[in-house]
Order: structure tokens, then sequence, then C-alpha cells
């Protein structure tokens, strides 16, 4: 069950506007909040994508994180031309550079629709994703809805590389459960969630001090806020394949790999807090701080490997030896070997457990009855 607003309060990370969203909304309205940062070139593309879809009515907020290209009169060029629909109205906002989490923030507080839907301004929506995704949250009762999405280069439908993030929950026996729902599709992007704006307000701000997996983080905590999740086996989402300037979700530095690391501790914290650790979340985390762990080793970011591996052993299953073994290897060759050195371990270990538990199944596997 979903915890009540003041108990999810213990959830929530600070933000500089100093406030939240208001429980008030306007019945049926959808407000479509967009950060963008020198992406003038793209924004009216984006725009256009939600002014054609087929549901209304929407408002659509944008957040402009102190750019230094023209997107002020980009947008007020684009809003002149499409002011004659009542049922669908735009605003911008402007604040110095702070980072994407804080313009989702600040858009957040300013909106007044009754679903909240996180944008980014170079990405592109199907013409019927609100419509869909309105009717699929009232059929289900689901707070969050999630759809399937896909990465395109130059136009939708120039890439293949699909993310099953709605398809993997529809097909799932426990779907309807919020975490659990969460958990299989831990790597949601920004774009697949479209929530209702009842466990926003519960899930509380974006986390502002993150610059990379803000997005993982805060989807975990909306589903502990959650009640259902539904999920829709259908691409409604283009997600822009690019490298430009400002592109966070390829960033390997060492900021972004700690970045990484706070998200995952923030979530493992949350869970604790709200009693809401699970098999399913256990076993996800471990392998969040696991991959981590492995591309700080590959950059030879050791501090931040340490922090991933204890963590990992953290969540580690008891049964778990050989595993929980490796890791504490780790923890001894980390600050003494390169990064590439104890890759060549790992990937030894590797093999071993994976034979172990190949072992383990043989012997442990039923008999055939003779």
């Amino acid at each position: 069950m979903a915890m009540d607003h003041e108990e999810t309060k213990i959830l929530w990370p600070p933000t500089c506007h100093g406030r939240w969203i208001a429980p008030e909304y306007e019945e049926g309205l959808v407000s479509v909040i967009i950060p963008t940062y020198n992406r003038a070139h793209r924004l009216i593309e984006t725009l256009d994508s939600v002014y054609i879809q087929t549901y209304r009515p929407i408002e659509v907020i944008v957040v402009d994180d102190g750019s230094t290209d023209n997107t002020a009169d980009v947008f007020a060029g684009w809003q002149a031309e499409n002011s004659d629909d009542p049922s669908f109205r735009v605003a911008l906002f402007r604040q110095e550079n702070r980072g994407a989490p804080t313009a989702r923030n600040r858009g957040a507080i300013e909106s007044r629709g009754e679903y909240l839907d996180f944008w980014d301004s170079e990405d592109l929506m199907h013409p019927e994703r609100i419509e869909k995704q309105v009717i699929a949250s009232q059929r289900h009762k689901a707070d969050v809805v999630v759809c399937d999405a896909i990465f395109f280069q130059d136009q939708p439908g120039d890439m293949e590389q699909v993310f099953p993030h709605g398809t993997e929950i529809e097909l799932s026996a426990s779907g309807g459960d919020a975490l659990e729902a969460c958990s299989l599709g831990a790597g949601w992007s920004t774009l697949a969630p479209f929530f209702r704006r009842k466990v926003v307000r519960e899930a509380g701000p974006w986390r502002e001090s993150l610059t990379q997996t803000d997005d993982c983080e805060f989807n975990f905590r909306a589903c502990i806020c959650a009640d259902t999740v539904a999920g829709l086996s259908s691409v409604l989402v283009f997600m822009r394949a690019h490298t430009e300037p400002g592109c966070m979700s390829s960033d390997r530095s060492e900021k972004a790999l700690s970045s990484r690391i706070e998200a995952y501790t923030a979530i493992y914290d949350n869970l604790i807090k709200s009693r809401r650790m699970n098999p399913p979340a256990q076993s996800v985390l471990y392998f969040l701080f696991a991959e981590a762990m492995t591309l700080a080793l590959k950059q030879d970011y050791r501090d931040v490997a340490l922090r991933a591996c204890r963590a990992a052993i953290t969540l580690t299953p008891p049964d778990r030896r050989l595993r929980r073994i490796a890791f504490r290897a780790y923890l001894t060759l980390i600050p003494r070997l390169n990064g590439r050195r104890v890759i060549g371990v790992t990937k030894i270990l590797r093999f071993a457990n994976e034979m172990a538990h190949a072992v383990g199944l043989k012997r442990t596997a039923p008999s055939s009855g003779r």
C-alpha cells in the first residue's frame, strides 16, 4: 500500500525553490513540463509533437535553465503562431543554470494539471501518447502509466533499439504492484512514465544534486508512493540519439558516475525508510551498483568503484557466498591495481560464479521419478 502524504515527506530531497506542488488541480488537464538548455534548434519540433496530440486540455510549461542561445525568441515566435486553441496553453519560465532536476521542479510547482508529464526539449511524442496514457490511468486506476520508447537519429523509426518498459509491466503477473513494476523497469527513461498529480506531490521534488540517473531515483520514489502502475505495450516515446553538448545520458565522467552512486544510495535509503525493500528491488539495486562499479573501474575512478563495491556487498544475498567473496576481493584489489587489471579479475570471478551456479542447479535438479 502507498504511504500517506505526511509519511512520504521523510523521502523528500530538498529543493532550492523552497516549496512543492499544491494539491489543487484542473480536472483532466495534462501538464507537460519541458526543461531546456541551449536547445533552440530542437525546441520547435518538440513543441509541435505536443501540439498535435489527440488529447485536450494540455498546458505546456517550458523552463529555460539559463540558456545562452535564442531559446526565448524561438519560444515566443512559436507561441504567437499557435495561440488559437484555448484548450492548449503554453508558458515559459526562466531560471539561472542549475540543471534539469531543478528546472523540472520549477515546472511542477507552476503546473495545474491533474496529470504531469516530464519531457525533454529534443524528443518527440507519438500523436496519441497522452490520450492513451490518460485512458490507461483511468481504466486501471493507475498512479503511473509507463509506455515503450525507442531511439531515433533523424526521424522516428530510423533506429530499431526499443525499450519495452511498458510491455514488461503489462506482461508481468505482478504488474499492478507499483514497486515491483518499477523494479522491472529500473532503467525507465525520463519520458516513459506518466504521473497522476497526487503521486508526484507525495513523492516530492526531483533530487537537484544529481547530474545523471535523476529519473531512476525519482521513478523509484514515485513508485514507493503509488498504489498501482500500468504498462502499455506501445512505442509512444521517441528519444533522440545524439551526443550534442549538454547531453548527460552519455556522460561517463567521474562526476556523472558519482551521481549514479548517489542516486542508487538514495533509492536504497528510501526503500529502507518506507519499509518497502523486497527481493526484486534488492536484486535490481545490486546489479545497478555492480554495473556502476564496472564502469568506474574501466575509467580507473577508484573512489567511486569502492563506494559501489561496498554497496553491492550489502545487497548481496547471504546464500551467494562466492559473490560476497568476490566483492571482498575487489575491496582489496581496487586500491592496489589499476582499473583494467581489476576488470580482468572480475571476468575470472564472474566465470567461476556462473559455473558454481550451474553446478548447483545440476545437483539440485529434480529426479525423473524412476
